[in-house]
């Protein structure tokens, strides 16, 4: 890069640094403030699954009409910029930042609004009807469908269910058999129960949505009952009867009412005509009977008011027309409003049902926010004042180029609207030590090659030509991997993904343009033109630095199997701490206003009736060890009754404050698992297919064979720790696997240099120089890697501390591995090729000058050519010849020059005549 560019690239940087502020300053017209997510804000997000019926093809048109339904009912409630989208072929993503009454929006987004009224005393049938026509409501509905499994098996039962050995329902409705035992791996489970309904019936529920239930004396316990079904004829009337305009909530104010809250219906010209024929059919019927008849008014699937005809009213003889009706016998407005909702913006043209739903409260959000910029801000204080002391006046570029970094990708989350998750603030701060280290791969080999002889502009040049390979690779396996994420993973770690992504793309801007050009400009001035002033006078490999990596390797390899059979063996023995997202059920984290005892909140949870769910305390400790103000209760999969009655308990006997509450299904968990063994394995697959593109298969080995090592042993780490393993936790091991290459690429960009610079010399001594030389840079690229992990570690929170131990625990593994386990491996496949094994004892006696350092071929204890010399700055002397018969690897770049240099000195000038 000459001068003039330099000063066009800096121009150009400052005019988008006076863009970002532009975008960035509140007081700007073109401000923009960063989009955040549930964890962030509080909300609600909710994932569903689109579950046709037996005879039903789900299409496309399906699934958008379903989301433009959604997206009218959500508009409803005045939530702002939800987001609504499709996921995979048959699932609907659901965000509502900031509501307040997640509850009460997740029973409206997913309602298939299937409006259906029933003639209830001639519908009911089997166990649900006594001999009078009273209906007989049954507790559980294990026990209504073990009374008619007979009459099912005679017919063709179209909805199945699938029970454990508790009795409680794990499976359905769904319409196949198959489709029943698809979740358990097509295998029923011993202990466990299928059940068919009969052909021909439903079963429809009534419990907490309905003020009291048929026939009336059971409040609002949850009951179940049979129904006939046999469309069209029953149910007699559906919501294709009812006009939605003329729907709505209101209060009735006919005299002796009491202004009670109600819905009113219009109903169509036919449905006006049906209506009236079954009020007229249950009038005369109850004069026969002389008991009250009834319609149930029956929305997907429960009954929600059951409103019955007065037979002794003659008015009413000739049935209830006029084409209107209302819903009575509502408990509050605020259900009248929800129904009413519902009816107005149509029937989903499919039922749904909830694999994933999560809800954070506002004030935990707001915790998690602050804590996740404290992580940032901390992260990039240490990182900038590492460089500093570690590079000096080359640190005082690093840091102007991670704070041009940091504006940049602060400038980007706000033009391409990302929205901010707290994974992605975790990719927001690795993305610190990625770009610190794009640094300083370049400045080390800025200073090689000042070392070597180069003036301080031409080894800028060629420390950024020769870096800048080395450069690419690495962060293409990162992004390979970022890319892997966000194609498979959910939407927190997608989050993460996707700024790990634009990270590490701007940190190749900054480190390989902006840097250059500061650089660039900077070398034009006398005073910096002295290689002593950027660190770079010729040194001696300290003794601690000149290990035997290759001599010794059968002790490394077996260093490395032991490792890994101890993992295998935490992972049979102990197992993994396996979250919610991979074992399914309900998880609900709450504060309380003092510091109590985990048992005492077990009696509690066991007083509720969930005696069997695992309590843990949250955050830190208090008093004896034992007490905790955070807790995290964690049971099998409940549905929304039970769920809003484990936490209204929590909240009246220990005066609990809920924060965040998950449900997942068991089916979606299973999802989520196979989706993280896909992303590994794909990341395997891409990473082999790329470095074998760019270097060759007996590269690609070891580094393959390193990162089983590494993943394997970061996993026997987790099973011995008992850490939770989450999604995020998948994205951290994801993430090790770049991170890991990272290293080994560096090493072995420099064995492929040296195999050219030193011909004569063996693999063995080519690689352990290798490691030597680069193993100063490997140190410090590490441990500014680890330097904003440690800071997340610390500082942000609890949700990301076991994201940030695998992070830790991966770069750790991983840079050990990579010099102790991937180079031997590599020498091994190299002394394998013939053209190799020939040189493998060969041992020279001169002095070798590699990267400005030289080195001593004299062997010793440190293995083969490993004893230093320490030489003066100017260049290296030329070997002699008798040096050179013995092998000795003539390639100093110095020594090259300095024949160069006498070859012309040596030549005449002119001719003479």
């Amino acid at each position: 890069m000459t001068r003039r560019a330099a000063f066009i690239v800096l121009a150009l940087l400052v005019a988008g640094l006076i863009g970002v502020a532009l975008i960035a300053v509140p007081a700007s017209p073109l401000h923009r403030e960063a989009t955040l997510g549930l964890d962030l804000q509080g909300g609600l997000e909710v994932t569903l699954q689109a579950v046709p019926e037996k005879d039903q093809q789900l299409t496309g048109e399906d699934l958008d009409r379903s989301v433009s339904i959604m997206r009218n009912r959500v508009d409803r409630l005045g939530v702002a910029e939800p987001e609504i989208r499709t996921q995979g072929d048959d699932q609907i993503a659901i965000q509502l930042p900031g509501i307040k009454d997640p509850a009460a929006a997740a029973k409206i987004i997913g309602k298939t609004a299937q409006l259906e009224l029933y003639d209830l005393e001639t519908s009911l049938t089997g166990p649900s009807i006594d001999a009078r026509g009273i209906p007989v409501p049954t507790p559980r509905l294990y026990d209504l469908l073990a009374r008619v499994q007979a009459q099912a098996e005679r017919g063709s039962p179209e909805h199945w269910y699938v029970f454990d050995g508790k009795r409680k329902l794990v499976v359905g409705p769904v319409a196949t058999r198959e489709a029943a035992l698809r979740p358990l791996d097509g295998k029923l489970p011993e202990g466990y129960k299928l059940f068919g309904v009969p052909e021909k019936t439903v079963v429809i529920t009534c419990g907490a949505n309905a003020v009291v239930c048929p026939p009336g004396d059971q409040g609002n316990a949850r009951s179940f009952y049979l129904f006939k079904y046999e469309p069209p004829e029953i149910p007699q009337m559906t919501g294709s009867d009812l006009k939605l305009s003329g729907t709505r909530a209101d209060f009735d104010t006919s005299p002796g009412a009491g202004g009670a809250p109600i819905v009113t219906m219009e109903f169509t010209g036919a449905g006006s005509d049906k209506f009236k024929d079954i009020t007229r059919a249950e009038w005369i019927r109850g004069r026969i009977r002389q008991a009250p008849q009834h319609f149930a008014i029956v929305l997907d699937g429960e009954i929600r008011t059951w409103p019955q005809i007065d037979y002794t009213d003659n008015s009413l003889s000739g049935g209830i027309g006029g084409g209107r009706a209302q819903i009575e016998g509502l408990a509050s407005i605020d259900e009248a409003k929800e129904i009413a909702i519902v009816l107005q913006t149509g029937a989903l043209p499919v039922r749904f049902v909830t694999l994933d739903q999560t809800a954070v409260s506002a004030t935990l959000g707001k915790d998690s926010l602050e804590e996740a910029k404290r992580a940032a801000f901390v992260g990039l204080i240490v990182v900038a004042f590492f460089l500093l002391v570690f590079y000096r006046f080359l640190g005082v570029v690093a840091v102007l180029g991670l704070g041009i970094y940091a504006a940049l990708l602060y400038a980007a989350i706000l033009l391409f609207n990302v929205t901010m998750t707290l994974p992605g603030f975790a990719g927001l701060v690795l993305t610190l030590g990625v770009a610190a280290d794009a640094n300083v791969v370049i400045f080390e080999r800025i200073k090689e090659e000042a070392r070597a002889g180069r003036s301080v502009r031409a080894a800028i040049s060629t420390g950024y030509t020769k870096g800048f390979h080395t450069i690419v690779d690495a962060n293409a396996v990162t992004a390979i991997t970022a890319l892997v994420l966000f194609a498979v993973a959910t939407a927190g770690v997608r989050g993460f993904a996707l700024m790990l992504l634009i990270g590490t793309a701007i940190s190749m801007l900054s480190a390989v343009l902006v840097t250059r050009a500061l650089l660039t400009v900077l070398s034009g001035f006398r005073w910096f033109d002295n290689p002593r002033f950027m660190g770079a006078s010729a040194q001696e490999i300290p003794r601690w630095q000149r290990i035997d990596v290759v001599g010794r390797r059968r002790l490394w390899f077996i260093l490395s199997l032991v490792a890994i059979g101890l993992s295998v063996v935490a992972l049979v023995v102990k197992g993994l701490n396996l979250g919610i997202e991979f074992k399914g059920g309900t998880q609900v984290i709450f504060t309380t206003p003092k510091a109590l005892p985990i048992g005492d909140v077990r009696d509690q949870a066991a007083v509720i009736g969930e005696g069997g769910a695992l309590v843990q305390g949250r955050g830190e400790a208090q008093g004896g060890g034992d007490l905790y103000t955070s807790f995290e209760i964690r049971t099998q999969a409940l549905d929304d009754a039970e769920q809003a009655r484990l936490e209204t308990a929590l909240q009246q006997r220990l005066d609990a404050q809920i924060e965040n509450t998950r449900n997942v299904s068991a089916s979606f968990s299973r999802t989520i698992l196979r989706s993280a063994i896909l992303a590994i394995v794909v990341s395997f697959l891409l990473i082999a297919g790329y470095v074998t593109a760019r270097y060759q298969w007996r590269f690609a080995v070891p580094i393959l064979r390193t990162l089983l090592n590494d993943v394997l042993i970061t996993i026997g780490i987790y099973a011995i720790s008992g850490r939770e393993v989450t999604a995020a936790t998948v994205a951290a091991i994801l993430t090790i696997l770049g991170f890991s290459i990272y290293d080994t690429i560096i090493v072995f960009d420099r064995v492929r240099e040296n195999i050219k610079l030193m011909p004569r010399a063996s693999i063995a001594t080519i690689a352990n120089v290798s490691v030597w030389e680069v193993l100063r840079r490997s140190m410090v690229t590490s441990f500014l890697t680890l330097l904003p992990i440690v800071s997340l570690f610390l500082f942000g929170g609890e949700t990301l501390k076991d994201f940030a131990f695998a992070i830790m625990v991966g770069i750790l593994v991983g840079a050990v591995s990579t010099i102790f386990i991937a180079t031997p491996l590599l020498t091994v496949l190299m002394e394998r090729d013939p053209a190799w094994a020939r040189k493998r004892d060969i041992v020279g006696g001169a002095e070798v000058s590699v990267g400005g350092m030289v080195l001593g071929d004299e062997g010793g204890d440190e293995g083969p050519g490993t004893k230093p010399v320490v030489a003066p700055p100017q260049p290296a002397p030329v070997p002699s010849p008798a040096a050179a018969t013995l092998g000795a690897p003539d390639v100093s770049s110095s020594a090259k020059r300095e024949r160069r240099r006498q070859r012309r000195s040596s030549r005449p000038h002119g001719r003479s005549r």
